[in-house]
């Protein structure tokens, strides 16, 4: 299949990520590839290293008004594309400008639903789904609920993905310190965790984008010392490495993530997951993932002390059920499965055409 995935103006897809979304869109990539597909990526920039082709077809608005005259300069670059050479067109996050420009490409449309039910992408979601080209796509059990009711639907579901040779298992005796990792900002909630390692007197080391400096400036930063760590904005690699000694990760969002591919991945490394059910998927059933329903970071204590005897294989064990490979030939089979549909409504278009036609003819000589 020749398939186009579509992130978005101005995104990168070089690491550090600035979000899990971009890792998702690399690693779906590359496993597409690797399945014997062809694959161009939207994207502004990609690593020099990429396998796929990366398009961009946008370029700079220079008007004094960019928010408006912006958007309708993007959906004119993004109608010249040449997509009749494409299976699919597999969307990954919220553009609507673009997405309602892709309806128009009479293409099967695809949209991957990484973000919560909000207002906003609800209002716009519902007049898409009115499209017979779009198949929507929930990544976990609790952004399908959502998705379901909000849209009427039954949405496919699958779970996302990680390519577990990027985050080999390390066994080690040298584990040394907590660790954190995600955007920086109020709703991630790191503060929680800082006060969780200052009560335990257990080292914390925080990884992660500052997405909100203020936040950071005020609420982290004058915690910061030998104990506490700020290790900066890592890529893939460096948080792999950084996984080898730590004792287990921390997961203190008070908002109800969509999925937690953050946290996948360190289990994936042999490391237990702590933290509150709102911070990963509440169907994640594992001794590895220790959570509770409090939001208070005192009952995180308890936990910490019961992930010391999680044993690593067992964590990897577990992030191993939602591989990239069986993420991708979900994928696949979804993709086969809405192109056979679109090709059997057609011959039955055409069917009924002619017999439309035979019955004029037969009327008109008769």
């Amino acid at each position: 299949m020749k398939i186009l995935l579509v992130s978005g103006p101005g995104i990168s897809l070089k690491e550090p990520f600035n979000s899990g979304i971009e890792a998702f869109i690399v690693s779906f990539a590359l496993q597409l590839i690797e399945a014997g597909h062809e694959v161009d990526v939207i994207a502004a920039e990609a690593e020099a290293s990429k396998k796929f082709n990366l398009l961009n077809p946008f370029t700079s608005s220079i008007t004094d008004n960019p928010d408006f005259f912006k958007r309708i300069k993007e959906r004119r670059q993004f109608k010249k594309l040449d997509v009749e050479k494409y299976d699919v067109i597999h969307y990954h996050m919220f553009y609507p400008h673009l997405l309602k420009t892709g309806l128009n490409f009479k293409k099967p449309i695809f949209l991957t639903l990484h973000s919560p039910a909000d207002k906003q992408r609800v209002a716009v979601y519902k007049k898409l789904s009115r499209g017979k080209n779009i198949t929507f796509v929930a990544i976990s059990e609790r952004v399908k609920e959502q998705w379901d009711q909000a849209l009427g639907m039954d949405i496919p579901l699958i779970n996302n993905g990680i390519d577990m040779d990027l985050w080999p298992i390390k066994k080690s005796g040298d584990r040394e310190y907590l660790l954190w990792s995600a955007r920086i900002n109020q709703k991630k909630n790191v503060v929680d965790a800082i006060n969780l390692a200052k009560h335990m007197q257990v080292r914390l080391k925080i990884a992660g984008r500052i997405a909100d400096q203020s936040y950071f400036d005020s609420d982290v930063k004058p915690h910061l010392n030998s104990e506490i760590e700020y290790v900066g904005h890592l890529t893939q690699r460096e948080l792999s490495r950084l996984s080898r000694h730590a004792t287990g990760y921390l997961v203190t969002a008070t908002w109800q993530e969509p999925f937690g591919l953050a946290a996948l991945e360190m289990l994936a490394s042999g490391v237990p997951v702590i933290g509150y059910n709102t911070a990963v998927p509440p169907d994640w059933s594992d001794e590895s993932v220790l959570t509770t329903s409090s939001l208070q970071w005192q009952d995180l204590v308890a936990l910490v002390e019961k992930s010391r005897s999680v044993n690593s294989d067992n964590c990897r064990e577990f992030a191993s059920s939602m591989s990239i490979q069986q993420m991708t030939e979900n994928y696949l089979k979804l993709y086969r499965k809405v192109l056979f549909y679109d090709m059997d409504e057609q011959v039955k278009s055409a069917d009924r055409l002619l017999t439309k036609s035979a019955i004029e003819t037969t009327e008109i000589t008769g």
